[in-house]
């Protein structure tokens, strides 16, 4: 029964996904796209621990996964690497929205009156009386 019970708890993730896709699919410039790449992964690193699971019990008689250290670390490599990945793309995302912010700000700028030198230096300088 916990074998059945374990096993559905993968439709409400990959209904995370389906939906995560839609909202990126209608506004691409909500998160980076190697953020999605990074939640998608997570179905890999399921399945490689899953498989992992099945050689430690079944091959190699283990009492559970944790058991067998090198297999325990491949499979938790899979999930250091799903969470590079959405950590990646989440900074991608923050660097192109600093991006953004400074071009709107050079924008502004540029959109103001022209001053002279004279007068900028002179706005910039302590004054001397």
């Amino acid at each position: 029964m916990g074998d059945v019970i374990m096993s559905l708890s993968i439709v409400p993730y990959l209904l995370f996904l389906y939906l995560i896709y839609r909202v990126w699919r209608l506004d691409p410039h909500l998160f980076h796209k190697t953020t999605l790449l990074g939640f998608a992964s997570m179905i890999g690193f399921v399945f490689v621990t899953a498989s992992a699971g099945v050689i430690a019990l079944k091959v190699i008689k283990a009492p559970t996964l944790g058991h067998v250290d090198w297999l325990h670390g491949l499979a938790e490599t899979g999930l250091t690497l799903a969470n590079g990945l959405i950590a990646l793309g989440l900074k991608k995302q923050l660097d192109e929205l600093d991006l953004a912010e400074l071009d709107a700000e050079e924008d502004s700028l540029d959109a103001a009156a022209p001053v002279s030198v004279g007068a900028a230096f002179e706005a910039a300088s302590p004054g001397e009386d």
